[in-house]
């Protein structure tokens, strides 16, 4: 079917979770006078820390007797508690369970604990084993034993699938027609395309070349055509050498000339590993001044640096409060800022590139549940300890029935 006549699903945001079930977690709980609340914390927090736990509040004041604390003691296993207590959490999962827990069922330290502070009684508490994701799963969890509310550190996680407006369906569309057709042409059954979603204009495109060269995935190779393309364009005057030259990526629109027509960027001549020197005033520039570029291990300050450390890694400098947009296009790092559409969904080593590569979104066709690393097998776009996150969306090809 040609790429014209395809008829895509709605575009939907792919979850960066999947929404967590209630699971809990039986807590043995003590009742102590309330005079003895401050000692009781620092006890437990010595003799039992719950550093799994530390979502739960450790003391709360006894439902059914103001003048008591109920504190958490520690958590127990399945080991030794009666069939009626491991009962499932009910049906209705507000309602608390609490079951009665004799005291040898305790940890030495804990039944001294409970005999030094005056304890009046053990009961054994369903809990939520886990933190909850949203404050509708914290009204609910809560109810079980208290739980303190934070804001997850990734922000509120994105749980079910959103659908994107009319606007973005069009731009999803349209572009996603242009990587089907390149790999239709490309014979090749996944291609990616870049673009800047501030002009709406194609960057870099790229067909799966994965059978030629192992890391000529799709996604790569554009993000390699996209980063020369930018180097080639800014700053005035930097040229670089594309170490992949004849690999059949496509940067487009680099240098213009006059008649409209793109230069080659590299010397006629060079071979893979040689650079032309950088001008003092552009060194002075990219150094913040200073005309010495630190060039890696083994390289002094004296040296005549070159700039084919510059296109390996772009540098990135602190110039004072930017608006985004503004620092992006200005001083770009690879493909800050822009939209990367793949047919297939990347794998990991390509999720990362893209992490790498700054994109702003994330946009593909067919779902790989075997590979996939946007929702399939894993979902890369939730790791919290990534420097940098993209939106991931799936825009679905309709199936004849």
């Amino acid at each position: 079917m040609a790429a014209e006549d395809v008829v895509f699903e709605m575009g939907v945001l792919v979850p960066s979770q999947t929404e967590l079930p209630l699971r809990t977690v039986l807590l043995a709980v003590a009742a102590f006078p309330n005079k003895v609340g401050n000692l009781l914390m620092k006890a437990l927090g010595a003799a039992a820390p719950l550093p799994e736990l530390k979502h739960l509040k450790r003391v709360r004041k006894a439902p059914d007797d103001g003048s008591l604390l109920e504190a958490i003691l520690c958590a127990l296993g399945d080991e030794g508690v009666s069939e009626a207590a491991l009962t499932a959490v009910t049906t209705e999962p507000d309602v608390a369970r609490m079951d009665p827990l004799e005291l040898d069922h305790l940890p030495a330290s804990l039944q001294t604990l409970y005999t030094q502070h005056g304890g009046q009684r053990l009961r054994l508490v369903h809990g939520a084993a886990l933190a909850p994701q949203t404050r509708q799963q914290w009204e609910t969890w809560t109810k079980l034993w208290p739980i303190t509310w934070r804001i997850p550190d990734n922000g509120t996680p994105v749980l079910v699938e959103t659908p994107v407006d009319e606007y973005t369906q069009q731009y999803f569309e349209r572009h996603m027609r242009t990587a089907l057709q390149l790999a239709y042409l490309s014979c090749v059954d996944n291609a990616a395309l870049i673009v800047d979603p501030d002009s709406a204009a194609p960057v870099a495109k790229a067909a799966d070349r994965s059978a030629v060269h192992p890391l000529q995935h799709a996604v790569m190779a554009a993000v390699q055509a996209a980063s020369e393309r930018d180097l080639a364009l800014w700053p005035p005057g930097l040229t670089s050498v594309d170490p992949y030259s004849g690999s059949g990526v496509d940067a487009m629109n680099v240098t213009p000339d006059a008649n409209g027509s793109s230069e080659e960027i590299g010397t006629q001549g060079q071979s893979h590993g040689e650079s032309n020197s950088a001008p003092d005033e552009l060194r002075r520039e990219l150094n913040g001044g200073d005309s010495r570029i630190d060039a890696g291990t083994g390289s002094t300050g004296d040296e005549d640096d070159t700039v084919e450390g510059l296109a390996c890694k772009r540098q990135r400098l602190d110039t004072g409060p930017q608006e985004p947009q503004a620092s992006a296009r200005s001083r770009p790092y690879m493909c800050t800022g822009y939209d990367c559409f793949v047919v297939r969904e990347p794998c990991i080593m390509c999720a990362m590139a893209l992490v790498h590569s700054r994109v702003q979104r994330v946009i593909y066709c067919e779902p790989d549940a075997t590979f996939g690393a946007l929702g399939g097998c894993r979902r890369l776009h939730a790791c919290k300890s990534l420097n940098h996150s993209y939106q991931v969306y799936r825009l679905g090809l309709k199936r004849e029935t």
